[in-house]
């Protein structure tokens, strides 16, 4: 196996005994070398016992190696003891964006890939195309379709010289009579569904749509300017560049009404949608939106507090959001995090790695390494719709004009969806649910808590996932 080496000892304490056992956690390669390095600094007149030869997935020792460490006791000479790290041992949930410590991203053991592999990725990094076809083509219809569907890829012009990237999959056998459109979050793309594409177009009559939004994957990356000054005019200048590309997808497309699952700020760009073009979303599924609670950071919060002496807690209720002072000046100065990468040169596929390596520790590693080179094409590509997250959210991730203040003016169904260990807070989404529920006749939208899944819900558990989504599909059917 290859991996992290790491050490760390102990003394062992046996009453007239001293014990000096020595973890090495990582690669068996490097084993000769360390040992010969390390013995002879350690305890150079001691003869070392090696174990190695059985040890159990989850890092424990057999009884055989008990009885080897119970022999080194007597003997007093030291262990050394591999330990195979587990699979998913370096897996980390997603975290708010202000909530690592600077120290902690500019550490050099958090970038697991090497130079060699890192620089191979930077002279293909223009191919996102292949990219997403290498993660798209894991699933059973694409690019041959099976024996009920077929998919393909489609750049869909919306005028002006702008594309919008659609992955479209068709029932070869039955007509279709639903339409389900899915849209990412923020930094992603559509492929980051490729565990939730089978489930969710198994359905018989319905044809399913995964689009890139504008500035975004694969979809066209036009220059992004605001010109508005007035704060709420900004954002919803901001709302519109990319709301009013999936409206000119809809009637390029001629699709009169679909139902609709969209992820984080995919989720919020929904949300607008509906809002500004009401009356073509059947249903609304909300995945861990983003841009939802109330903040201290809120326009309307700084206003409040702008007219008033009082602190922000007496003002508004609302604890005063704390960001460390270096990402406050870099997300204010509208700093995109991937310019990093695409200042970088060949060093990028590495400090990407840093993300994705934790990100899909779980998944199987052909998967993970497809998804790895699909995310760095992305962050690498030419900056657009990422300029967008500054004029709408504030520092960490707070909306500075949030769903939970104007959610009433949602008019179609929604169902609001969180991850168990989900970052996002689902409190904003109560309030929401609320405000929809006085402006709506008292009907209060549903909350679903998905369990073992993080912000990124679809991926954690694509099975609880895909089945409720299914029921929102069968819920749709059952109305018409």
């Amino acid at each position: 196996m290859k991996g992290k080496i790491s050490f760390s000892s102990a003394e062992t304490h046996n009453t007239s005994y001293s014990l000096k056992t020595v973890r090495i956690v990582g690669s068996y390669s490097t084993l000769s070398l360390l040992f010969k390095f390390f013995f002879k600094i350690l305890r150079p007149q001691s003869k070392a016992i090696l174990l190695s030869s059985r040890i159990s997935s989850n890092g424990s020792t057999t009884a055989l190696v008990r009885r080897t460490c119970l022999r080194a006791i007597h003997t007093k000479d030291p262990i050394i003891e591999v330990v195979p790290k587990p699979p998913s041992s370096t897996y980390r949930p997603p975290t708010p964006p202000a909530g690592i410590p600077l120290s902690k991203i500019i550490s050099a053991n958090n970038f697991p890939l090497s130079f060699s592999d890192a620089f191979a990725q930077w002279k293909v990094r223009h191919d996102i195309k292949r990219a997403e076809f290498d993660v798209l083509s894991t699933l059973p219809f694409f690019p041959d379709p099976d024996a009920t569907r077929s998919a393909q890829s489609l750049s869909v012009d919306i005028g002006n010289g702008n594309w919008v990237n659609e992955f479209e999959v068709t029932q070869l056998d039955t007509e279709t009579k639903n339409d389900i459109v899915v849209l990412h979050g923020y930094g992603a793309g559509l492929a980051f569904f490729y565990r939730n594409f089978d489930a969710l177009s198994s359905r018989p009559g319905w044809k399913l749509h995964a689009l890139d939004l504008l500035g975004y994957g694969c979809s066209a990356r036009p220059p992004f300017k605001i010109k508005s000054k007035d704060p709420y005019e900004r954002i919803h200048e901001t709302e519109d560049f990319f709301i009013d590309a999936i409206e000119a997808w809809r009637k390029a497309k001629g699709i009169e009404r679909f139902t609709f699952v969209a992820h984080s700020m995919g989720a919020y760009f929904a949300s607008a949608y509906s809002m500004k073009y009401p009356g073509h979303i059947k249903k609304l599924v909300l995945v861990s939106p983003a841009g939802v609670p109330r903040s201290s950071l809120s326009i309307s919060s700084i206003a409040r507090r702008k007219l008033s002496s009082k602190t922000t807690s007496e003002v508004t209720g609302e604890k005063l959001i704390k960001v460390p002072a270096w990402f406050n000046f870099l997300w204010e100065c509208h700093v995109s995090p991937f310019s990093l990468v695409r200042n970088t040169g060949p060093l990028g596929p590495k400090f990407v790695s840093g993300w994705t390596h934790r990100r899909f520790a779980n998944l199987p590693p052909v998967e993970a390494e497809a998804l790895h080179r699909y995310v760095y094409g992305i962050f690498n590509a030419r900056g657009s719709g990422e300029y967008a997250l500054n004029y709408l959210l504030a520092p960490g991730a707070y909306a500075r004009w949030p769903l939970a203040e104007r959610a009433a003016n949602i008019t179609c169904d929604t169902m609001w969806v969180y991850g168990q260990n989900d970052w996002m807070d689902r409190k904003g989404g109560e309030e929401a649910c609320d405000n929809i529920a006085k402006a709506h006749g008292g009907k209060r939208p549903p909350m679903k808590i998905v369990s073992d899944a993080g912000h990124h819900i679809y991926l954690d558990n694509p099975k609880e996932f895909n089945e409720l989504v299914l029921d929102v599909m069968r819920e749709v059917e059952d109305k018409e």
